[in-house]
């Protein structure tokens, strides 16, 4: 046997998978994956306090240039400086939980429609639409989809949610023991969960433009009583004396 014919030999000796080798990878096959970690849904890191009142200082300094100087523009710049200090901490922290549950939460009412329509059970809906949602929400549902599986009644799967959870976990719950379709109550969910969120996020817009136009109110207030007040207060003053 030549030298190149033995070194073949070899190699494929030591490539030729044992049998254990190969009961392993069979087994392995049959095993599901791994879970993967669905990750959070995170807003981007907030700046801290020495950017935040630097950036609000700046605010309040291009606004004591524009004003001209003087006493009046330094008390708006002041104004100024607080109200951009306290924008930018609110806008810079990351969204609580109960913010996360509300923004999913019609999501998940109209993916859950969807598969209660389909005909699929009332467990393995939950369950599919748990792994369909991402952050603190998909969690929740992940775990009432477990108890469903494990032939919990709905009132125990759904028990403990947290708000506003709970309203989906009445209408899922309202709905079996009724014996009524919870594909219509869901939808109708869903439509009044966007609502007031509309209706919240219309609030933080008029409230938003109140902040924006307080400060011009304070420019004009130096006018109003220099024009108004002062001339006032004089002219009762001369009738008097």
């Amino acid at each position: 046997m030549s030298a190149w014919a033995a070194s073949a030999l070899a190699a494929a000796l030591l490539a030729w998978p044992s049998a254990a080798t190969a009961r392993r990878d069979r087994l392995r096959a049959l095993l599901p994956a791994p879970a993967v970690d669905r990750p959070r849904r995170t807003s981007g890191a907030p700046p801290g306090p020495g950017r935040r009142w630097a950036e609000a200082v700046a605010g309040g300094l291009a606004a004591f240039l524009l004003l001209g100087g003087g006493l009046p523009a330094a008390l708006v710049a002041a104004g100024v400086v607080a109200g951009l200090e306290r924008l930018l901490r609110r806008s810079g922290a990351p969204p609580e939980d109960g913010e996360l549950l509300a923004g999913d939460l019609p999501v998940a009412c109209d993916l859950l429609a969807v598969c209660l329509q389909a005909g699929t059970p009332v467990g393995a809906a939950v369950a599919a639409v748990a792994d369909s949602v991402p952050g603190p929400l998909g969690e929740r549902l992940a775990g009432v989809g477990g108890l469903y599986r494990l032939g919990a009644s709905p009132q125990r799967a759904w028990a403990g949610v947290p708000p506003p959870v709970d309203a989906l976990a009445r209408t899922v719950v309202r709905a079996g023991e009724s014996g009524s379709s919870v594909v219509p109550a869901l939808m109708r969910l869903a439509a009044d969960l966007r609502g007031s969120a509309r209706s919240r996020t219309e609030a933080a817009v008029r409230q938003a433009g109140v902040w924006v136009l307080a400060p011009l109110g304070l420019c004009f207030l130096p006018a109003f009583l220099c024009l108004g007040v002062v001339p006032l207060v004089l002219g009762i003053a001369a009738d008097v004396f």
